[in-house]
């Protein structure tokens, strides 16, 4: 098996030495940035770099990751499945909804795997919880609050936060899109949204293109008021959710390693902690996995484009019809 890393940034040489660990198979990587493909080359010297995309098109891989900016997701998406590649393509699925129709046609014709790298799915504490909300553990859900912040600058303090992608508006950045992990998330709990409210904008000093603060409430079909808080700005990273139940209450926090269960029954707290020496790379190596083995049976993931799609929507929605404050 050959796979494609399209984008060697982060998050791509993250999965290209996952990828490695895992002995998935030969792996070729592109990028623009010379650098870059330096330091994938020092990561192993079994994979084949290259600046120019033609050239290892030649190698014919039969997967390709898509870890560019979301502003390119498309573009690379659409090339690598024409050539009949099955796709991962990192979150979010796009910027907007320009020539998807186009990806979808072609993934459809050539039956293809797809998935839209969403790794919060995959972290201990995510999956436990959607567990005990598939058991009814705490009722009719009535209202969740969800939040995510992090300092811009902290997220990668080798770079420059000024020429990040999440700094600029053309390539897709903003803290709406960027933690679209909590509104997938959030979906992924409690089902179809029906309604969505947002107001957001740049109220920090960080010298950016894009708002840095949003509030998301979101009305599910079947489920929950829910309220999403993102921000760039906090300068001690956050990571939390809180979902109250008739029937009890459900706490996370990152910070704390637990999540903590109230059952109104018995009138206590039940705590769930992390599992011994968890480490937070396990998450994106369960996600490969899980995609490989779809890829390997020949069935559709969770998180396809489709799926994927429905998560981008409300994202833009937030945008197009919130109140944007500056």
């Amino acid at each position: 098996m050959k796979i494609l890393i399209i984008g060697c940034g982060s998050i791509g040489q993250r999965h290209i030495k996952n990828l490695l660990f895992m002995r998935a198979g030969k792996i070729l990587a592109f990028d623009i940035s010379r650098k870059k493909l330096k330091d994938v080359e020092a990561i192993s010297s079994s994979i084949i770099t290259s600046h120019k995309l033609e050239l290892l098109w030649k190698e014919s891989p039969s997967i390709a990751f898509i870890t560019v900016p979301n502003s390119l997701h498309i573009k690379y998406a659409l090339e690598a499945a024409k050539r009949g590649c099955h796709l991962f393509i990192e979150k979010p699925l796009s910027h907007n909804l320009r020539n998807l129709n186009s990806l979808f046609n072609v993934i459809k014709q050539k039956k293809l795997i797809t998935f839209v790298g969403c790794n919060m799915r995959f972290y201990w504490a995510i999956s436990k919880i959607k567990h005990l909300l598939e058991k009814n553990t705490i009722g009719k859900l009535i209202s969740a609050r969800i939040e995510a912040g992090q300092y811009l600058p902290d997220w990668h303090p080798q770079e420059d936060y000024r020429k990040m992608y999440s700094s600029k508006r053309a390539l897709g950045g903003g803290v709406i899109l960027d933690a679209i992990h909590e509104i997938d998330y959030t979906c992924w709990f409690f089902g179809e949204a029906v309604n969505v409210m947002s107001m957001y904008g740049k109220l920090s000093n960080l010298e950016i293109e894009t708002e840095d603060i949003a509030e998301i409430i979101l009305k599910f079909k079947n489920g929950p008021f829910v309220n999403i808080h993102m921000d760039y700005i906090q300068r001690s990273y956050a990571r939390s959710c809180k979902i109250i139940g008739d029937k009890g209450t459900i706490k996370w926090n990152f910070n704390e390693h637990s999540i903590k269960l109230y059952l109104a029954k018995i009138k206590k707290w039940k705590v769930f902690s992390e599992p011994k020496n968890y480490n937070l790379n396990q998450m994106y190596i369960d996600e490969v996995k899980y995609f490989l083995m779809c890829v390997n049976k020949k069935q559709p993931t969770f998180n396809n484009v489709f799926s994927g799609l429905r998560t981008l929507k409300i994202a833009l929605k937030a945008k197009r019809k919130g109140v944007c404050i500056r």
